[in-house]
């Protein structure tokens, strides 16, 4: 049970948020499969780029423009709406996270 809300945890968190970026730019591919490949890839692409550019400002502007170009492959829509994809991605996440952090220190002051 545990190992099954862990998944459902990781794809609420990382392929939610891109399935739902897909469809606000109107992108062909906005399925649960589309955006897990886009994750899986991204992922691989992360990787690639912590090998292969030392430079960590570098590895950052080759990963955004690199990752946006994923997106828009995969998610079937331009390269500018990749790119508007990936900063809803991050959008979402932060407010994801913003959102735990609170639950967690809600919590914590109530023990």
């Amino acid at each position: 049970m545990t190992f099954l809300l862990a998944i459902a945890i990781i794809l609420a968190v990382t392929v939610v948020p891109v399935m739902i970026g897909a469809r606000m730019v109107g992108a062909r591919n906005t399925g649960l499969g589309s955006a897990l490949l886009a994750i899986l890839l991204l992922a691989m692409l992360s990787v690639a780029t912590k090998v292969f550019v030392p430079n960590h400002l570098a590895a950052f502007v080759v990963y955004a423009l690199a990752g946006a170009a994923v997106l828009a492959v995969t998610l079937g829509t331009t390269f500018w709406r990749g790119l508007a994809v990936s900063v809803i991605i991050a959008v979402i996440q932060l407010i994801v996270m913003i959102m735990f952090v609170g639950a967690m220190l809600g919590v914590a002051a109530a023990h």
